[in-house]
């Protein structure tokens, strides 16, 4: 017997059985993805839907409500109304923009897919320890 032919079947032999740890890893990371993508997709929808009710009531009732206060406002001040309009309208645009630097801080710590990225790091991390071995 040659020695250089003897490892050849164990060689071809454990191509196959890599190939197909990589298919199954890849398919369970697919899975995985798949699962955390839908919880995303309801929870973030979730969250619009919300949000636009409750926009929507807002605005509503703030149009309705927005008239009447700036004219009790005027007649008990004794100011015109236009100024009155015109104060309401700044205090709006002010809370307004504190309001969107509050939304834009709270995006910043929301996070999407994190158990898939977490088993990408852990992924990394073990291959890391074994080829120092």
């Amino acid at each position: 017997m040659n020695p250089g032919t003897s490892n050849a079947p164990e060689q071809s032999a454990s191509a196959p059985g890599l190939l197909r740890a990589i298919a199954l890893y890849i398919e369970a990371r697919g899975r995985l993805l798949h699962i955390e993508g839908q919880e995303a997709g309801a929870r973030l929808s979730n969250l619009v839907g919300m949000f636009m009710l409750a926009l929507t009531a807002l605005i509503v009732g703030w149009i309705l409500a927005a008239p009447a206060l700036v004219w009790l406002i005027s007649e008990y001040n004794g100011w015109p109304w236009t100024r009155v309009a015109l104060i309401g309208a700044a205090v709006h645009l002010f809370l307004g923009l504190l309001m969107l630097a509050g939304l834009k801080n709270r995006l910043r710590g929301v996070q999407f897919f994190e158990e898939t990225f977490n088993q990408f790091r852990r992924d990394r991390e073990w291959l890391a320890s074994n080829k120092q071995k």
